[in-house]
């Protein structure tokens, strides 16, 4: 816990985090596509993870339109799909899943599950709880798994933890092989492992994919105007106590001379769709944590070599700004949904990083459409869409385009190849410091 007044974030906060951080606000490093080839290592191809996101599955239906969410024979599809993947001749190494599992539901008069009405909600989360395990154990790959909104058993936008401090995690017990990361190895340091996990009914840990690379998996749910605390905890003292920490994995993570992806459901900015911020700066704060988490991406630059978030079911990128709001340090990249919830195709993600500096450099979009009797071999990459040009990265690529031709090129793929959007996704790019 955080001493101080509730109602703003404690000055000790700020202070602790630019004391871990002190004489490391250097530009980002990037090697040159020459060095990274001859850091490259001998396979055929970059290692490659599985990026999975807001699947929303509704186990009361078999069919699935435009327009709701994941009915079984689309799950069933988008599994032997997933399977096609991971035996694959390049496998990824590792799973993320960043969030919101269970189908959406009428959040009228309010959006609370009592116990006793829990029961759906409760059947959809065990279904596909159970459904990604297998598909992990099956091939015995780590799989990393963050919060989102849909997925607190309280429902929507409530506390990781229940009144009970019960978990989704705790319908599908399973103490040899746990939730959140799958097919790790127990109390180890060598990967696949986890890294800390201090409070495990509040959703955030770090873990060790691979070696040199460390996973530092977020619960932004606490940060958005919606989140309500039904666990005995509040919002300040709950995202406060999670900023700390993560400005300690990023310390701990750049003096072991490891890089970091740094994933999550709900990304920092504006909502395109609806013109919000995701993030809320509540009343009396001194710095709102979207400008903490802004000058940690500044100050860490060189370690984090990746952003993932989910939750806007679209194909989008995200670009972060340094506190003069010129300098591009980070560049995040959602994962669609395999939900056509909001009018998009059904889709996930393969990701490609570079073997030494972890770099992401491709990924490939695998999409169907809601009705398809199986999930076919439509995709397309990210090189091939924004014309990149192999050994350049996504950040090198993105931070240099103008906005406009960056918006320019999002639009074909905002919606997964589903036609283009219906409203102005210019907003949702440039995440910059608020006042």
């Amino acid at each position: 816990m955080i001493p101080g007044n509730p109602k703003r974030i404690h000055p000790f906060l700020f202070a602790a985090i630019f004391f871990v951080a002190a004489g490391c606000n250097n530009p980002r490093s990037i090697s040159t596509p020459d060095a990274q080839k001859k850091n490259k290592p001998a396979a055929k191809e970059d290692p490659r993870f599985l990026f999975l996101s807001d699947i929303h599955l509704n186990t009361t239906s078999n069919t699935t339109a435009y327009g709701s969410d994941t009915g079984m024979e689309l799950w069933a599809n988008f599994l032997n799909k997933a399977d096609s993947v991971l035996r694959s001749d390049n496998p990824p190494r590792f799973v993320v899943y960043t969030g919101d599992l269970p189908a959406h539901y009428s959040c009228s008069p309010s959006c609370y599950l009592p116990p006793e009405k829990r029961a759906t909600h409760n059947q959809n989360l065990k279904v596909i709880l159970t459904g990604l395990r297998n598909l992990a154990d099956k091939y015995n790959i780590p799989l990393f798994y963050m919060p989102g909104n849909n997925d607190g058993l309280a429902g929507d936008y409530y506390s990781f933890a229940d009144e009970q401090q019960q978990t989704p995690f705790s319908l599908v017990p399973d103490t040899k092989n746990p939730y959140p990361a799958l097919n790790i190895l127990p109390g180890s340091a060598k990967a696949p492992c986890l890294v800390s996990n201090p409070h495990p009914t509040m959703g955030y840990y770090s873990a060790r994919p691979v070696e040199g690379l460390r996973l530092i998996s977020m619960n932004t749910i606490i940060y958005n105007s919606g989140f309500q605390a039904v666990d005995g905890t509040n919002q300040q003292t709950d995202g406060d106590a999670q900023m700390l920490w993560l400005a300690s994995q990023l310390a701990e993570a750049r003096a072991q001379n490891e890089k970091v992806y740094i994933a999550m459901h709900i990304p920092p900015g504006t909502d395109a769709y609806s013109g919000n911020s995701m993030w809320v700066k509540l009343p009396g704060q001194i710095t709102s944590w979207l400008n903490i988490f802004l000058s940690l991406t500044t100050i860490y630059e060189n370690t984090i070599s990746g952003i993932l978030y989910g939750h806007t079911h679209m194909d989008e990128l995200r670009r972060l700004y340094d506190s003069t709001g010129t300098r591009i340090t980070e560049v995040a990249i959602s994962c669609p949904g395999v939900t056509p919830q909001h009018y998009n195709n059904p889709g996930f993600k393969t990701v490609t990083y570079d073997a030494a500096s972890k770099e992401l450099m491709d990924f490939t979009t695998h999409y169907t459409t809601p009705t398809a009797t199986s999930w076919g071999n439509s995709s397309y990459s990210f090189r091939s869409t924004f014309s990149g040009k192999p050994g350049v990265s996504l950040f090198q690529q993105l931070s240099n385009m103008p906005l406009t031709d960056v918006t320019h090129t999002l639009n074909n793929i905002f919606t997964v190849k589903n036609g283009l959007p219906t409203y102005n996704i210019q907003t949702g790019i440039e995440v910059k410091w608020n006042q």
